[in-house]
């Protein structure tokens, strides 16, 4: 009998990861980087009358661009493959942030804005899902949230930039920072053509052998023999060969099942509870939050800063998210935030305009701790659980429509929420209240655990055919075949290997 598989991820794997995550960077920055730039005095001054109604359009047209790229994506990493995918959003996003660097009118640099939104897009869908597809199952968890990791990586960075252009003057002010969101794709441009092809993804183009290759150089030597990554192998391909002669992988066989349809239902609840969090509002806004809070100068921009907090929280959530699993952590998450939502509500209402300056010193402290605890859960988890709920077949387009939903949310609430910040001040928070109530109480009672399955056992949770064994037991006959000579398991992927 085979020896129980050992869990980890070897040194090639986490490269490769690594280095798909430097794309996730592009959404951090790109996302961030609005949030201190509109703050400086030069910006304003260089692009005024700079009004509440342009200042949404502003951050609003970025997820309008984001859409357009969600949905190339669904085609694009299915046609042309993750791995060129990556690579075309890399090219678009060095060509946005150029675009909004130079510009010299504010249509322009809307212009830059909806370009560069199309390239996050497309990194924001197609990230997940490629780590995802390399990971082995019970590192999967930390290995696809690094896409969120390097996101709040990203933004971090955007608002410590910010913070230190704001000491400039002159026109740099606003300029660098946008420029800088050329960095990470200018990284993955120069490595991208070192990155395998996704196994998965490889199979589904019957190029078995190459898939064997990646694989075996993926988990090869996990658990210290070769039964791990050749019982991975045999799953993998024979359980896509089913699925590719059971159905198709249009748009519309998104639905025409009830195990399809729940994935979609379920993919575009969390997408949705994650933005109805209310994290992007506080995220973008946050320099508008602070000067109400009665913050001005540097210290708004400093402020800003505490993006920091949600990577070191988001980090703990990688290194348990396999061992709490996805369900539990999201409606405890839920919980949480409504709780510090509530708290950060009822302070600003009373001491919002009072010169209690403990009092708006708390204030702030809960909307970092919204940070933190937004980042324990939702943060990772809704890029971590989308493409796991997905066959391979509608992997790439059953993403797509989840994460535009996230885009759909976001982009509504950028428009409206300077507007509401405005007009109602601190009572806006009881939305957020509420939609995190409700997301915790749905997440409950309907989300199924996927935690240490594989992505072709997680087909059993929906109640679909799953021809191939678990993981152990695909071990298990593989060493049978190997030490009596019975079965063809062994050779047939010996014989694959050695063409």
């Amino acid at each position: 009998m085979a020896s129980p598989i050992k869990q980890k991820v070897n040194a090639y794997t986490w490269g490769c990861s690594l280095f798909a995550a430097v794309g996730s960077l592009l959404y951090g920055i790109d996302s961030g980087i609005v949030s201190t730039t509109i703050a400086q005095p030069e910006f304003v001054k260089y692009f005024a009358p700079f009004t509440p109604p342009l200042k949404g359009a502003l951050v609003s047209t970025f997820g309008a661009g984001a859409v357009f790229g969600v949905f190339f994506a669904g085609w694009s990493a299915d046609y042309l493959g993750r791995k060129k995918t990556i690579m075309i959003a890399a090219v678009i996003a060095l060509i946005a942030g150029i675009i909004q660097a130079a510009a010299v009118h504010i249509g322009m640099l809307i212009a830059g804005r909806i370009v560069g939104g199309f390239a996050v897009g497309i990194m924001n869908m197609t990230i997940p899902i490629y780590n995802s597809e390399i990971a082995p199952p019970h590192k999967r968890g930390m290995i696809a949230g690094l896409h969120a990791q390097f996101v709040g990586i990203g933004f971090a960075c955007a608002n410590w930039v910010g913070f230190g252009c704001s000491y400039s003057s002159g026109a740099f002010q606003w300029r660098f920072p946008l420029a800088f969101q050329c960095a990470p794709a200018i990284i993955v441009l120069a490595g991208i053509f070192w990155l395998p092809y996704s196994p998965r993804w490889l199979l589904e183009q019957e190029r078995d052998e190459e898939a064997l290759k990646v694989i075996k150089r993926l988990h090869g030597d996990i658990g210290a023999d070769e039964s791990f990554f050749l019982a991975e192998y045999q799953q993998m391909r024979e359980q896509l060969r089913f699925e590719k002669a059971q159905q198709k992988a249009g748009w519309v066989d998104c639905f025409n099942t009830p195990s399809n349809r729940k994935r979609i239902m379920l993919a575009v609840l969390v997408q949705a509870f994650t933005q109805l969090s209310g994290i992007n509002v506080i995220n973008y806004f946050q320099t508008d939050l602070y000067k109400g809070l009665g913050m001005q100068g540097h210290m708004v921009t400093l402020l800003a800063g505490y993006g920091l907090v949600g990577p070191l929280a988001n980090a703990v959530c990688l290194y348990y998210v396999d061992t709490w699993g996805r369900k539990k952590t999201l409606w405890i998450t839920g919980l949480a935030m409504t709780c510090d939502m509530a708290i950060v509500m009822g302070l600003s209402g009373s001491y919002g305009s009072s010169d209690n300056s403990t009092a708006k010193g708390v204030t702030i402290a809960f909307i970092f701790c919204f940070s933190i605890i937004y980042s324990l859960g939702y943060n990772s988890i809704h890029y971590i659980y989308v493409p796991e709920i997905m066959t391979m077949s509608i992997r790439a387009k059953g993403s797509s429509i989840s994460v535009v939903s996230n885009v759909l949310i976001n982009i509504l609430f950028n428009q409206v929420s300077p507007i509401a910040f405005a007009d109602v001040g601190y009572k806006y928070y009881s939305l957020f209240i509420c939609t995190n109530l409700v997301g915790a109480i749905t997440v409950f009672f309907i989300f199924p655990e996927t935690k240490g399955k594989t992505l072709e056992e997680i087909a059993l949770i929906f109640g679909e055919e799953v021809i191939v064994a678990d993981l152990d037991t695909m071990r298990e006959k593989i060493d049978v075949d190997e030490e009596t000579g019975e079965g063809e398991t062994k050779a047939e992927i010996t014989k694959v290997e050695a063409k």
